[in-house]
């Protein structure tokens, strides 16, 4: 099973933007990836109209790629629109903000850490991006999908659970405590600090994913006999971290 990442697009409708998008979901239509989840920050914009015509231009860039694509939004997603708009100019109205999914004989958790410390979500620009967090609801919908999960699990998350601090939701030592508790996740994706980097904790590797915006292709996730890695331009990407 194959899964391919893409995190930080930051889509601005320029030619180069454009052409970056395309040949990294042609490079995983190639590679036979069967599912993408794009991890949130698809767009930068300057104002409602325009951040809902950038988001259907990303859409019918990735509506090439061959198999089911799932989104997540970023910060940089609500700086003009709410959670609901986001997902309707992606022509997937009513697609919730936190979800998984089952593939390949694991559990995809995809977690939302657009909200404010007081647990008011991110729209229209009413927050600041350097306080994220995930609201009890959320934290206790996490906590039952490790308790039921009867798979490993991965868990995908724009900003970092790794990590305390800007980058990452103020919460993150709930989180984090979670995953070791339970013991049934096999690794985590983030994005949000568009640099590569890896932490192992309990184990468990926490990979942070450089940014498409800055160059960084594609990356895929391969489940097999030896459990999950995670390679960039099909090669093992733990060469390139410290």
């Amino acid at each position: 099973m194959t899964l391919g990442l893409l995190t930080d697009i930051h889509y601005d409708g320029s030619g180069e933007a454009m052409n970056r998008l395309y040949e990294a979901v042609n490079t995983l239509n190639l590679g036979g990836v069967d599912r993408l989840v794009v991890m949130g920050d698809l767009v930068d914009a300057g104002s409602e109209s325009h951040a809902v015509r950038l988001l259907r231009e990303v859409a019918a860039l990735c509506g090439s790629f061959r198999g089911p694509a799932y989104f997540m939004h970023g910060n940089h997603d609500l700086d003009h629109l709410s959670k609901g708009q986001f997902f309707q100019a992606l022509g997937r109205a009513g697609d919730p903000s936190w979800f998984h999914f089952e593939h390949g004989g694991y559990a995809f958790v995809c977690i939302d850490g657009n909200f404010s410390p007081d647990g008011t979500p991110y729209d229209h620009g009413n927050f600041q991006w350097r306080q994220s967090f995930l609201p009890e609801e959320q934290i206790e919908w996490f906590r039952g999908q490790l308790a039921v999960a009867l798979q490993p699990v991965v868990v995908i998350t724009h900003q970092r659970i790794d990590i305390d601090g800007m980058y990452a939701v103020a919460n993150s030592a709930t989180v984090r405590e979670m995953i070791s508790h339970v013991g049934k996740v096999a690794a985590v994706f983030q994005g949000h600090q568009h640099a590569d980097d890896l932490r192992r904790i309990g184990g468990k590797p926490f990979y942070t994913l450089a940014a498409h915006k800055d160059g960084a292709g594609p990356a895929v996730v391969k489940i097999g006999p030896q459990g999950v890695r995670l390679m960039r331009d099909f090669q093992p990407l733990e060469l390139a971290l410290p």
